[in-house]
């Protein structure tokens, strides 16, 4: 009848630390391959039954295991169990990483992919989502990615633009 918590200790630094340590910019292939890990990571939560959905996937909230090497999905503390047609869940997450459905209740697991590529943009270039969180990626107003940073490749630009992009259902299904 008793709950436990067990933690493991992670001996490295999260990804907000890694990118000061960069000067604000991280490399391409650095972020891919944490992108490419990070996805691991949430196509397992968001393929169980029913669907884990993490709801604040941010530089901070991500690990590197100096032991490792490997990423890690740190803090579940509003993660949530949502079925897929349950409607009105509590709107918690980083302004700037949280998508904009969050805000009117509904998750899935397009929400994460949203907040994934708000973070491979801040990596990428420095920009914080936080600093303009309702507009950052509104492209028409505010700068594209390879606009900031000219040494991102045209199509890790296509794949950030698709992610952010303000409809679910114009954002990669998984």
């Amino acid at each position: 009848g008793r709950y436990y918590l067990v933690m493991k200790y992670i001996d490295g630094g999260d990804l907000a630390r890694r990118q000061r340590e960069s000067n604000g910019q991280v490399g391409e292939m650095t972020v891919t391959r944490w992108a490419i890990e990070a996805c691991d990571v949430l196509d397992y939560i968001h393929n169980q039954q029913p669907p884990i959905i993490y709801r604040d996937l941010k530089p901070a909230n991500l690990m590197v295991d100096g032991r490792t090497n490997r990423l890690m999905l740190v803090d579940f503390g509003i993660a949530r169990v949502v079925a897929p047609t349950q409607k009105g869940v509590t709107a918690i997450g980083t302004m700037g990483y949280a998508p904009p459905e969050l805000f009117s209740g509904n998750v899935e697991a397009r929400s994460d992919i949203y907040s994934l590529g708000a973070t491979m943009f801040h990596l990428l270039t420095g920009v914080d989502p936080q600093d303009n969180p309702l507009l950052i990626f509104d492209f028409e107003k505010n700068q594209r990615p390879r606009q900031i940073n000219p040494t991102i490749s045209g199509r890790m630009e296509e794949l950030i633009v698709r992610a952010v992009e303000h409809k679910p259902e114009n954002r990669f299904p998984s």
